[in-house]
């Protein structure tokens, strides 16, 4: 027996029970929202910069899967977890497995799992422990105790699994000697360290309060570790970054926010674990935090593909203020508005969460972040005296606004930027514009000579008309593969792969068109699953294309005869036009009228044929 084809065909199955099992708008949905469009889902697309809905889930058919029209990204339930979860096949497989209450009859055992699904692992186990030790060791007793000075209750502890790493070099490390896989894997996950030197191997946290840092299926990928003893150095402890966690993508109580982001379409953004805290704690739990970074562009897509507004809660130190200059600068051309709300001196966000009014107060008070950079150059013009000082501020902020793209803005954030301009610089509004186009950097004429010596890209012989005619045959054959296999079936028209010219269309009709043959038909997940990426790009944008015909014609059978005929139809044509050509190029006037009744009754034989069918 074949142990390999006997786990091949398990994991073949599993794949197909979890799949079926999975409702992949429900799925998607928990992520980026989608809106009902007649049978398809539409929304936002996570896989590019998306201003503008343009991915499409299909669910009607027992074909679920999703593509985007813009970026081209599609896939199935599996696709979807890995590319937006960032998780390997395995980790897709029994995320989805254990949220349906699925038991995996494939071989799972921990030697066959990815590097990246072995520090999963770890890090959940690290995570569990440190909870334990919490109630259970003295430096625990001593966690709590912090933790309840700060005013945090036993329910939001336990709901922020929030931990203690002992003061030990080896609280991790003892459990796992004698496996030196699982102690590599400890050192790629960031739990553990080595002293090189001295080839030792010891705990990266130590007495420390652990804090957990999730991913958005509340996955543990990191950790952050404040000291217990106030003397310690650093305060704060983070993992490294890793497979699993990287700062610029991340944002602390995400997982615990998103629910109420979505549905307030607003999301808070403070700058600690324990503002985030008190903020649940207090009822407001659409606050998240970053994690020792400023806001990043990647910050900027998560959330503005669940919200309509981020207010950004800032300290009003110096420090505080350059934060404040570097959100807008990465959600300048982001479709949603950015307020900005700078804190009280001495005030951080714990501390207003228990002042639910006051709280309520900054983020009703929150100013547009366009407003905010025009109000800091009002404030600092005001601290200027000089004339020449004045205009190099005035002078620097203008080539900022440049920089950024004020000029790609939408019109009503446009108009308002360019109002405050012509205020500030005393100018007609329609000088604006002129005023911030002389300041756009010039195109060096190296750039432009280059530009034009770029070599031609030839394109390929087949005709524009042969590859539509053979892309709107697929799509019919893609949209409805029942219906076309039994008209392919029934029609005898002869065609193969070989039929099929452009490469792409070729290796699609490579893999349809003997299983509709044979009346065995597929499903678009099990095409995702099998073609090449470039011909699954295509293929489940021909699919919509096919949709589209088949509604136009209101028929998928008048469908596939129409552009079945139009392909033999253009098939015909170009083999007369290339028995014509050769008509043409023969010379010798006997070999040319040989070849002239062979072009004739070639094109009868054609036409015999056509009219039988």
């Amino acid at each position: 027996m074949n142990i390999g084809n006997q786990t091949g065909m398990s994991d073949r199955s599993d794949k197909e029970r979890v799949r079926e099992a999975v409702d992949l708008v429900a799925l998607i949905s928990e992520f980026v929202p989608l809106d009902q469009k007649g049978r398809e889902w539409v929304g936002i697309c996570p896989f590019h910069d998306d201003h503008k809905p343009s991915m499409r889930v299909v669910t009607h058919k027992e074909q679920p899967f999703y593509k985007c029209f813009s970026c081209g990204a599609s896939g199935d339930c599996f696709e979807f977890v890995k590319n937006y979860l960032k998780k390997d096949f395995g980790e897709a497989l029994r995320f989805l497995a254990e949220r349906h209450g699925i038991e995996l009859t494939g071989s799972r055992n921990e030697e066959g799992l990815s590097s990246r699904s072995k520090m999963s692992r770890a890090m959940q186990w690290a995570s569990a422990l440190y909870v334990d030790a919490l109630s259970s060791t003295p430096e625990g007793a001593n966690a709590t105790e912090q933790l309840h000075a700060r005013g945090f209750t036993d329910e939001t502890i336990k709901q922020f699994s929030i931990g203690v790493a002992p003061d030990s070099w080896s609280f991790l490390t003892e459990k796992l000697q004698g496996n030196t896989e699982r102690l590599e894997t400890g050192l790629e996950a960031g739990l553990l360290k080595k002293n090189e030197e001295k080839n030792r191997v010891y705990d990266a946290f130590r007495h420390r309060i652990m804090f957990p840092i999730l991913d958005e299926t509340s996955g543990t990928i990191a950790f952050g570790g404040r000291r217990l003893n106030e003397e310690d150095e650093p305060k704060y402890i983070n993992s490294p970054e890793s497979v699993l966690f990287h700062k610029s993508k991340t944002l602390y109580g995400y997982s615990h926010a998103r629910t109420t982001i979505r549905n307030e379409k607003k999301a808070i953004v403070v700058e600690g674990y324990t503002d985030v805290i008190a903020c649940h704690q207090a009822g407001i739990t659409n606050v998240v935090a970053t994690l020792g970074t400023a806001l990043t562009s990647e910050h900027a897509d998560k959330l503005s593909r669940v919200c309509n507004e981020v207010v950004l809660l800032f300290d009003g130190d110096n420090a505080g203020q350059l934060a404040a200059d570097r959100a807008v600068e990465v959600f300048f051309q982001k479709n949603i508005d950015v307020q900005i709300s700078v804190l009280p001196d001495g005030k951080d966000p714990a501390d207003l969460a228990s002042e639910l009014e006051e709280f309520n107060q900054c983020i009703d008070t929150a100013v547009d972040a366009l407003t905010f950079k025009f109000n800091r150059l009002e404030s600092s013009l005001q601290n200027e005296t000089t004339i020449s000082g004045k205009s190099s501020l005035i002078d620097s902020f203008l080539n900022e606004l440049t920089r950024l793209g004020v000029e790609k803005l939408v019109s009503t954030r446009k108009s308002y930027v360019y109002e405050r301009i012509a205020t500030l610089l005393s100018i007609p509004m329609a000088d604006v514009g002129k005023e911030l186009r002389s300041r756009r950097p010039a195109t060096s004429q190296v750039a432009k000579t280059e530009s034009v010596s770029e070599p031609v890209i030839q394109t390929s012989s087949i005709s524009k008309a042969r590859r539509i005619a053979e892309h709107e045959l697929l799509s019919i054959l893609l949209f409805d593969p029942t219906e076309s296999s039994a008209a392919l079936r029934e029609n005898g028209s002869g065609i193969t792969v070989e039929s099929f010219l452009d490469p792409i269309a070729q290796r699609i009709a490579l893999y349809i068109l003997p299983k509709l043959q044979a009346g065995t038909l597929f499903t678009m997940p099990e095409l995702i699953t099998d073609l090449d990426d470039e011909s699954e790009n295509v293929a489940t944008s021909l699919y919509f294309e096919g949709q589209r015909i088949c509604e136009t014609y209101e028929s998928v059978l008048y469908a596939f005869k129409m552009t079945m005929s139009a392909f033999i139809n253009i098939i015909e044509q170009q083999a007369i036009d290339e028995a014509v050509k050769g008509v043409q190029n023969e010379t010798n006037s006997e070999d040319k009228a040989k070849a002239a009744e062979e072009a004739i009754e070639s094109i009868r034989r054609q036409q015999a044929t056509r009219n039988a069918s």
